[in-house]
């Protein structure tokens, strides 16, 4: 099994980012720009997983890492097993 990290965790860089400019911030006390930052990055969390959440019917979810694709193998665990992710039950049909 191959481990490969996936560098396409939009959610997960904005947070990472977030954190980063947060502790250059906090170092110059800035709080009022701290507070923006955060409901600036939850704001566009919360907007990517609403968009990419409707264009999940169809895809894959693997069943060694559970993460949701559209290709032969997993783009993170390099796996071939998978099955077909339903958007209603989360768990595939």
């Amino acid at each position: 099994m191959k481990l490969k990290s996936s560098q396409n965790n939009t959610p997960r860089n904005v947070i990472v980012l977030a954190t980063i400019v947060t502790v250059v911030l906090g170092i110059f006390r800035l709080v009022l720009f701290l507070v923006l930052v955060w409901v600036v990055a939850l704001a566009f969390i919360i907007v990517y997983q609403y968009r990419s959440g409707k264009s999940n019917a169809g895809n894959f979810v693997c069943l060694d890492c559970a993460t949701i694709h559209q290709d032969l193998t997993c783009p993170k665990c390099g796996s071939k097993l998978k099955k077909i992710y339903s958007k209603d039950n989360k768990y595939g049909i």
